[in-house]
């Protein structure tokens, strides 16, 4: 049986979670750039990783070098990018800087590894300097989001258990764990500095909350989330209007869409393409292949942009816009193969999104950002949805 500093070191990585164990698209009217950082390696599974877009266009994200060393990175507007390590902290034998968001003034925020293999979070400001964290008693903290003042949220292992907690441009640091709680994962800060995330019960079932302004919690599950161990509702971010997106795993362990207003009413969502059936699908190596759909960016707006693995597991990316209608699409020259595909991974106030695909035939990675054409919006393509 598992320690509990194993399942809160567990629940750490969970707070990582990039869902890249998933198994396809339409077309949206824009525009693809693509790039990388300069010392991205081009092996596969190497090369360059976007993570968010803030309202400027700017990217932040990590690239993984010739040595599966991951460097953190800022692609600029005027198509220049900056690399950078947390200076003093990293390693070159150890997994490196890992930023995982960018504010609208150009913070970067997300978490490095020291020599001993340990996480600790950083911010970089838009100065260039940088300020590293971690809670007190934390043995490996990670942070996932920043908002517009500058606060950062995330969660840190202390005491065999994983802890949320915030901390303030001021440097004060809040921890918190919903009621009930025995691991948190907290992923997304809103600029009123609502968090949303999720938590495991004493079942190891996982449960949805919002942290609101007040430290009051409220907690939710999908209606027809899994109660297994491990399965269960997963936020993964918040707009400023407190409107949620994520996933949850079904009965069968498909992981499924879902939005979820202020007064908590849900709506679950599949994009056209993907797996909506409970039948067995294989890949073209055989492999079965599970629905997923991971709404992984909400704009202001309350439009949502992920992926999702089609019957054959190819993996495609979508937006949903506020009116129920989708957009698909696939990067260019994206790999066709199982678990392959393109990944967006940020969706700003404009609707550019930014991510990366694993291209064919290397299977290195690439980042792109999509524009979509002024004024442009694809037909009306609706997908099977269940309001809650």
């Amino acid at each position: 049986m598992a320690s509990g500093s194993q399942r809160a070191l567990a629940h750490l990585a969970l707070c990582l979670l990039t869902l890249l164990s998933v198994p396809a698209g339409g077309s949206i009217s824009g525009t693809f750039t693509i790039f990388d950082a300069p010392g991205a390696g081009t092996g596969f599974g190497q090369g360059t990783s976007p993570q968010a877009i803030n309202a400027g266009g700017e990217i932040a994200g990590y690239y993984t070098d010739r040595e599966d060393v991951p460097h953190g990175f800022i692609r600029h507007n005027d198509n220049t990018v900056t690399e950078f390590d947390v200076p003093g902290r990293s390693t070159p034998s150890g997994p490196g800087t890992s930023p995982q968001s960018i504010n609208d003034d150009g913070d970067v925020a997300g978490f490095y590894v020291d020599a001993n293999r340990v996480r600790h979070g950083f911010v970089r400001n838009v100065d260039g300097t940088f300020h590293t964290l971690d809670p007190a008693g934390s043995i490996g903290t990670v942070i996932q989001g920043i908002n517009g003042p500058g606060n950062v949220v995330g969660n840190y292992v202390a005491g065999d258990v994983a802890h949320g907690f915030m901390q303030r441009k001021n440097g004060e640091i809040v921890s918190f764990d919903p009621p009930a709680s025995f691991n948190t994962a907290p992923m997304s800060i809103n600029v009123r500095d609502e968090i949303a995330g999720y938590y495991a019960d004493v079942n190891d079932v996982l449960h949805g909350f919002v942290r609101h302004t007040d430290g009051t919690f409220t907690t939710f599950d999908a209606p027809p989330a899994s109660t297994r161990g491990g399965q269960g509702t997963f936020p993964l971010s918040i707009n400023d209007a407190g409107t949620i997106s994520g996933y949850y795993s079904d009965a069968v362990g498909a992981r499924r869409a879902f939005l979820r207003t202020t007064n908590g009413a849900f709506t679950l969502f599949d994009p056209p393409g993907g797996i909506t059936d409970n039948l067995t699908h294989t890949d073209r190596e055989g492999y079965i292949v599970r629905s997923v759909t991971a709404p992984l960016s909400m704009n202001p707006d309350g439009e949502v942009a992920g992926y999702y693995g089609d019957s054959t597991g190819v993996v495609h990316g979508f937006v949903r816009y506020k009116d129920g209608t989708f957009a698909t699409f696939e990067a260019p020259n994206a790999s066709i193969n199982g678990g392959l595909g393109t990944f967006p991974q940020g969706l700003n106030k404009n609707g550019t999104i930014a991510g990366y695909y694993y291209s064919a035939p290397t299977g290195a990675l690439h980042g792109f950002v999509l524009k979509p054409s002024a004024g442009s919006r694809p037909p009306a393509t609706r997908s099977p949805q269940k309001p809650r």
